[in-house]
């Protein structure tokens, strides 16, 4: 018989196989910021129905067919716990499990008693709601306070209380000895899942950046490609400038033409680079100096959870989805007096009031991420999941804004009012447009905003902050 037989044929075999693949295969329905507390809670619901298990053989060999029973339940919540685990209904799995845990060890001390010591079983689970960060604290803060009440109502009227069912005083210190021994054991374990989860969670997470790294590479490799292009292109119009002119007046005509063509397309590409002014002083003086700008306005827009939906597309349809994205935005931008400085990976720098000044730059700003906002908006209405949800951030004031670079170079700002907008973005909200208090100076005559209050900005202390809700 060949090993793979015999594995097919042997029922304990395929017990060990199902219990393994139950651990080892990860449901679809996890996401991957649950992904280490789904860990640790399948384990835990999977030892605690196996440990009931054992209480269920031990209480029907002693007679105790009551408490046999109350495993038999026991058993059925964890598995209904592990059921929603698997499901991605962390909230509702670990309600279940807490309040099995709490309701067995009040029912186990009313019927045996004070000193079979299955109330110290209580405490060595408080911890566990804890594991999942983005749950309901209030939910977690109730599961603790029902177990505290209910370790605190055996105290007070179960300590002194006989049992139900007296048991021989060999079986009443194995109980308690056991039970003390599953709550040391059970912190003990607390440390070893957590550091299961992490290793689990961290090669996943190395997985999902591989991914990414792969996409961020394609990029690249199209940038590549595209200054390969230029280059050839270049290439080409100095050889037509010094091909030797033996054709007719008319040949020469048509080649001069076809230079120029490819000469306007050079200028239109760095046009599409730098602003029209920047553009012309690099051409006749081979550099462009810095410049200060005192009124200015600077907008970041950022996609909510790319990370996490970039992993649902391949990198093909990630970078196709940006690009259809950037170009729309770039349209916007385009009505108004608006300069696009760069993209940041799924981050969107646009700054109005430079090179030129413009006292309307706050409201050109806004005017653009309204549109942005609601053309994002309709995109996801249609798309569903295949697209993004969009976050905006806008802050007026004064940057320095120049050439960065000599090779592959670009314009760029700098200035607190980058730093800024950058932290207005972060603290908005998917399909919001996050203003600070300096621009709702500027546009509130013409916008509906609402105050959202100081809010603490990372390095900046509290700000005021404002959502813009529309055009007045």
């Amino acid at each position: 018989m060949t090993p793979k037989e015999l594995l097919v044929n042997n029922p304990v075999a395929q017990i060990v196989i199902r219990v393994y693949r139950h651990f080892d295969t990860i449901p679809p329905a996890i996401s991957l910021e649950n992904y280490r507390f789904y860990i640790i809670s399948n384990i835990a619901y999977t030892v605690a129905w196996m440990v009931h298990l054992v209480w269920l053989i031990v209480f029907f060999s002693i007679g105790q067919y009551t408490m046999a029973s109350v495993q038999v339940a026991s058993i059925g919540c964890h598995v209904a716990a592990i059921i929603f685990n698997r499901k991605g209904r962390h909230q509702i799995a670990m309600i279940i499990g807490m309040l099995e845990v709490v309701a067995h060890q009040l029912l186990a001390v009313a019927v045996l008693g004070w000193g079979a010591g299955f109330q110290y079983i209580i405490p060595a689970i408080v911890m566990f709601p804890f594991l999942k960060k983005d749950s309901s604290l209030a939910v977690k803060s109730l599961l603790v306070l029902c177990g505290l009440c209910t370790f605190l109502y055996l105290e007070i009227f179960f300590k002194d209380r006989p049992p139900v069912f007296i048991l021989g005083e060999v079986v009443m210190k194995g109980f308690n000895y056991s039970n003390i021994f599953f709550c040391f054991a059970l912190n003990a374990m607390w440390g070893w899942f957590i550091t299961i989860a992490i290793h689990r969670s961290e090669e996943v997470i190395n997985k999902k950046n591989q991914e990414l790294f792969e996409a961020e590479k394609i990029a690249e490799q199209a940038e590549l490609q595209l200054q390969l292009e230029v280059k050839h292109r270049d290439a080409e119009i100095y050889r037509l400038r010094n091909v030797e002119l033996k054709n007719s007046n008319e040949e020469i005509l048509l080649r001069n033409r076809i230079i120029e063509e490819e000469k306007k397309r050079s200028d239109d590409l760095l046009l599409n680079i730098l602003p029209s002014e920047v553009a012309e002083e690099l051409k006749d003086k081979g550099s462009a100096a810095a410049k200060y700008f005192e009124h200015v306005t600077v907008m970041f827009t950022d996609f909510v959870d790319f990370t996490t939906l970039s992993e649902q597309m391949s990198p093909q349809q990630l970078i196709d989805e940006l690009d259809s994205c950037f170009k729309a935005f770039d349209g916007i931008i385009g009505k108004y007096n608006i300069e696009k400085i760069k993209t940041i990976g799924d981050a969107y720098l646009a700054v109005t009031g430079l090179p030129k000044a413009d006292p309307q730059h706050a409201m050109e700003i806004v005017n653009a991420a309204i549109e942005i906002n609601e053309f994002m908006i309709a995109r996801e209405e249609k798309m569903g999941d295949k697209t993004f949800q969009l976050r905006i951030g806008i802050h007026s004031g004064s940057v320095v804004a120049g050439i960065v670079g000599v090779k592959k170079f670009a314009y760029d700002i700098w200035g607190d009012a980058v730093n800024v907008a950058a932290r207005m973005e972060q603290h908005s909200e998917a399909g919001r447009i996050n203003i600070s208090g300096a621009t709702y100076q500027l546009v509130k005559d013409y916008f509906d905003c609402e105050y959202r209050g100081k809010i603490m900005a990372k390095n900046k202390g509290e700000m005021d902050m404002y959502f813009v809700s529309g055009r007045k």
